[in-house]
């Protein structure tokens, strides 16, 4: 259905409101939401914090697709040279576009401007956050990305402030709200196809959803918590990946097993050595905190040496929540509140500590045994062998991930496929 433009109602600036130039590149998904946002929120921003944000250029990769009918067209441009001259009269800028290229280009010339930068780029932040903070703090310009991790969930703000001198011990969660709907189905009795094609219609999934399936994009989330919670730069991070794949319905089955349920956890501890981080399915107790967070939500829990356990959840995908994390930034950005940065850095370190895995095989001739036997052959301890349905699962004995992918790989040399999950302690 076309709209048309000319009979939207353009909010009043009141008297008393400070306008604030914005320049925003991407109106996608995100990009789109913010636009609809400031306008129909534009009354409430200017009576709660004396604010009104003034879109002065929109930057798009294509020109001719549909648009929010509450964005004025005439704002729009495909040429990034543009977008940045409009960007060198503004007073925030606001990166919605993803990826590193012109991202980069686009945050590195802000901050060089000496100008606010708020950013939705996980990517961006995991592989050039520290550069970047450092260019604005050289400039006077500055960096904010709350909307880059864990969508609607303040974790950001919270490992900066008030959580920054709580001697933080580990951060973990889900990070992923596409993973987390898709699993969610599966447990409901969806094909993954099925689940899939159902997140991506609600908005949930990209149409590549391979980084999210892959456990890449929980990855860059939790490099960008474990730099604020520890000081470990986002590149040097060493995060044992394991997202999907193939594997999500034996995944499902596995757990289903052994009385649990699978969750993509995203986690780091800091240990006596150094900082420890793992993206990769977990067997999770049915009815903890982390199976009842289900569909595109997202949950962190923070543990701290002085503060005990802090859980934040909320949605974690999906265009409202991150644009609403967006504004917020801006909103900060606006009133020129100061940023906090981590300084201090604990050394990355490979996981070697030992875990409880549950190991399942598709249930055929000799599946039950060939598993028991094989995990018995590299020299893992079998605590419980279940089955349900086509799925045997065993638990193991606590071990070192590298034990483990040993038995995978003589599973693997017998023609079976193993399903792996790690074992939450709790579970």
């Amino acid at each position: 259905m076309k709209i048309d433009e000319s009979r939207i109602r353009i909010p009043a600036v009141r008297r008393g409101a400070r306008t604030v130039r914005v320049v925003l590149a991407g109106c996608g998904t995100v990009g789109g939401e913010l636009v609809r946002i400031l306008h129909h929120a534009a009354d409430e921003i200017r009576q709660r914090h004396g604010l009104h944000f003034e879109l002065v250029r929109v930057l798009v990769a294509h020109g001719g697709r549909p648009r929010p009918g509450e964005l004025d067209r005439a704002l729009l441009t495909t040429d990034v040279d543009a977008f940045l001259a409009a960007a060198a009269g503004a007073d925030v800028v606001v990166e919605a576009i993803g990826g590193i290229d012109p991202a980069l280009r686009i945050a590195t010339e802000a901050l060089r401007g000496g100008k606010r930068l708020v950013t939705a780029n996980k990517a961006l932040v995991a592989a050039h956050g520290p550069e970047l903070v450092a260019l604005g703090r050289r400039h006077g310009g500055r960096l904010d990305f709350e909307s880059a991790a864990a969508g609607g969930i303040p974790i950001v703000r919270a490992l900066r402030e008030p959580l920054s001198l709580t001697g933080i011990t580990s951060v973990r969660g889900i990070l992923n709200g596409t993973t987390n709907y898709v699993l969610s189905r599966l447990e409901d009795g969806w094909s993954f196809p099925d689940a899939l094609a159902d997140t991506q219609a609600r908005g949930f999934a990209e149409a590549d959803p391979s980084r999210d399936l892959s456990g890449e994009d929980a990855a860059d989330k939790l490099r960008i918590l474990v730099w604020l919670a520890f000081g470990v730069e986002p590149a040097r991070l060493q995060v044992r990946r394991r997202g999907l794949g193939d594997d999500a319905e034996r995944l499902a089955r596995t757990a289903r097993a052994l009385d649990g349920a699978v969750r993509i956890v995203a986690e780091a501890v800091r240990t006596p050595e150094g900082v420890t981080a793992s993206v990769e399915p977990v067997l999770v107790a049915a009815g903890g905190d982390l199976a009842r967070t289900r569909d595109e939500a997202n949950l962190v829990v923070v543990d701290s040496r002085w503060n005990g356990r802090i859980a934040l959840g909320g949605p974690g995908a999906g265009g409202g929540p991150t644009a609403s994390a967006l504004l917020s930034d801006m909103v900060r950005a606006a009133r020129r509140q100061r940023a906090v940065h981590p300084s201090s850095a604990v050394p990355p370190i490979p996981d070697r500590r030992p875990h409880a895995w549950a190991v399942g095989v598709e249930r055929g001739r000799g599946a039950q045994e060939a598993l028991g036997h094989t995990l018995a052959r590299v020299g893992i301890n079998n605590e419980r062998m279940a089955w349900t349905g086509g799925t045997v699962a065993a638990r193991t004995e606590p071990v070192p991930w590298a034990r483990i992918g040993l038995a995978v790989r003589a599973l693997e040399s017998q023609g079976l496929t193993p399903a792996v999950l790690r074992v939450d302690a709790d579970a």
